[in-house]
């Protein structure tokens, strides 16, 4: 009689993140009787079973599971993505016209559509200089505060904000809020706007994905909060991994 294959549970990781793959693999082996394996996206060697439930860790060709790949790649494309959540949940006006960048306040320039960590981010006046050459431009928006929310399924599973770094000795630079620039995420003291979890998760519907981290900014003048973009491949530390953890085991359930 013919052994009955196990059930798997795969982490589809794009270059890059395997760091994450690995720290939900690792959280997620003690709980599950499936096999969890972490597979590169660019893997010509992988045949995908019936069974196997696929986390789509990446933006590949595989039909996922979880996170349709259509969808993952409208999420790592910032103009794309600004498309699909037009009139879905607050977002900064935006345009891919220099022409149209008005004369009110800073823009953004997206150099770069698919770039992260501040990669091909350009802050401009108009009112000082013409409009630099790129796919996207957006309007800045002045921020109090700013969030990622974890959401999978429609449920906020993690929330963490924005602070500036203890050790970091350089001149902090509250426009653009990035590691480099003396900000990392933490999830202690936090107070949340009332629209943060509805903008977010409005944001994940609208992409049209199971599971997304949400960048979010508070204006505390509108007293409304803006999503500015969502990541389907996030960085696991800590807590944020157990959340993802714990969503996954619970979608396993109804597979």
């Amino acid at each position: 009689m013919r052994k009955k294959r196990q059930s798997r549970l795969i982490i589809w990781a794009a270059k890059g993140m395997f760091k994450s793959a690995r720290k939900l693999a690792t959280a997620l082996k003690p709980e599950t009787d499936r096999k969890v394996l972490i597979v590169r996206s660019d893997s010509l060697r992988f045949k995908p079973r019936f069974s196997d439930v696929v986390i789509n860790w990446a933006k590949n060709i595989l039909p996922p599971l979880i996170n349709n790949v259509n969808s993952v790649s409208f999420a790592v494309n910032k103009l794309t993505t600004f498309k699909m959540l037009q009139d879905k949940c607050n977002i900064p006006e935006w345009t891919t016209h220099k022409g149209k960048v008005t004369k009110e306040g800073l823009w953004v320039a997206r150099t770069k559509l698919t770039g992260f960590g501040g990669e091909g981010i350009i802050l401009f006046d108009p009112k000082e200089e013409l409009p630099p050459d790129a796919p996207l431009y957006i309007q800045y928006k002045k921020k109090k505060k700013e969030f990622r929310v974890h959401v999978f399924k429609g449920e906020v599973i993690d929330v963490t904000q924005k602070k500036k770094r203890k050790d970091f000795d350089g001149e902090i630079n509250t426009k653009i809020r990035n590691y480099a620039n003396g900000w990392v995420y933490c999830r202690e003291d936090i107070v949340e706007p009332k629209d943060l979890r509805e903008q977010a998760t409005l944001a994940v519907q609208a992409l049209g994905l199971d599971f997304g981290a949400v960048d979010c900014i508070f204006n505390e003048k509108e007293n409304k909060t803006y999503v500015l973009e969502c990541n389907t491949a996030p960085g696991l530390e800590g807590t944020t991994i157990t959340a993802y953890k714990n969503a996954i085991l619970k979608s396993l359930i109804g597979t």
